[in-house]
């Protein structure tokens, strides 16, 4: 597997570059839910829906705004073809092979134990699929790091991205309440997967139904 090398020059460059790519691209990026990420102090384990490209670099952005000390797994394949994003705390994962995932899990799982500031950024779906396709199917990787760890605030997030009123695109994100979840839980990897599955579903839903109703008052522009 490729470890993170995370670089804190090329962090603060990055930051920019990416902040004004997102600019030009897109209108505005609306959050909701930024106040779940104050008061815990064990360490973050988000996971995410894979609807776009862009899901990484948003993901990055919301980071940087919320200020945490972020990690990311990537498909190998992908890292192989950007290695800078290393120097921004990416690792990779190849899931098709189980000796190789494993290593890729056990290193996530000490990420989370040696620091708990680090945070851990997950898509567990694997794959870019279209926001409304369900049910949503994840790999258990997500439930093989949390049995890997004594404990960690779990925290589903939603992403969307839509054209409204303006030229450009809209980016709409709704950050779930966290819940502590302990390795030693007695639920078994499927269970867990499906719990995971069930609540970024919810949230999803939740996400669309705000954005078609028009009750945007919880969001503001990060961008």
């Amino acid at each position: 597997m490729l470890e993170a090398k995370k670089s804190e020059i090329f962090l603060k460059i990055f930051g920019v570059y990416n902040k004004n790519l997102l600019k030009r691209k897109f209108h505005s990026i609306h959050v909701s839910g930024i106040e779940n990420f104050q008061n815990i102090s064990l360490p973050y384990l988000i996971y995410a829906n894979h609807s776009s490209w862009w899901d990484g670099l948003v993901a990055f952005h919301i980071s940087e705004f919320l200020k945490l000390e972020s990690f990311i797994m990537m498909e190998e394949k992908q890292l192989k073809q950007m290695q800078l994003f290393r120097r921004l705390g990416a690792f990779s994962v190849i899931r098709e092979n189980p000796r190789e995932a494993i290593k890729s899990i056990k290193y996530a799982a000490n990420l989370l134990k040696v620091n708990s500031r680090n945070t851990l950024w997950i898509f567990p779906q694997g794959e870019i699929l279209p926001n409304d396709v369900r049910p949503l199917k994840f790999y258990n990787g997500l439930a093989h790091i949390v049995k890997s760890i004594d404990k960690c605030s779990i925290v589903p997030l939603a992403m969307r991205y839509e054209f409204l009123g303006n030229f450009k695109p809209e980016i709409f994100v709704s950050i779930g309440k966290p819940f502590i979840i302990d390795g030693q839980n007695n639920s078994s990897k499927n269970e867990l997967t499906g719990i995971f599955s069930k609540q970024l579903t919810e949230l999803l839903d939740e996400l669309k139904c705000n954005i078609e109703t028009n009750k945007l008052n919880n969001f503001h522009n990060i961008l």
